[in-house]
């Protein structure tokens, strides 16, 4: 059973780094300037920015460290 949680978590940080690349790759359409909001400011979308890095950290600080425990 731990084995397959092992993989699991391992799948996971596979896809979850996947999904990081690709929001990098992607940075100027995902948390660019938005053609729909003209009144928003740039504070606004650092939020945003810091917001989704967060989680993305957090989720991957999570499953590393149930992975290697």
């Amino acid at each position: 059973m731990i084995y397959l949680l092992k993989i699991a978590l391992f799948l996971f940080l596979v896809a979850w780094s996947g999904l990081g690349i690709w929001m990098i790759a992607k940075y100027s359409i995902l948390f660019g300037p938005s053609s729909d909001h003209p009144s928003e400011t740039p504070g606004e979308r650092s939020f945003g920015v810091a917001h989704i890095g967060a989680i993305w950290f957090g989720f991957f600080a999570l499953a590393t460290y149930f992975f290697f425990k």
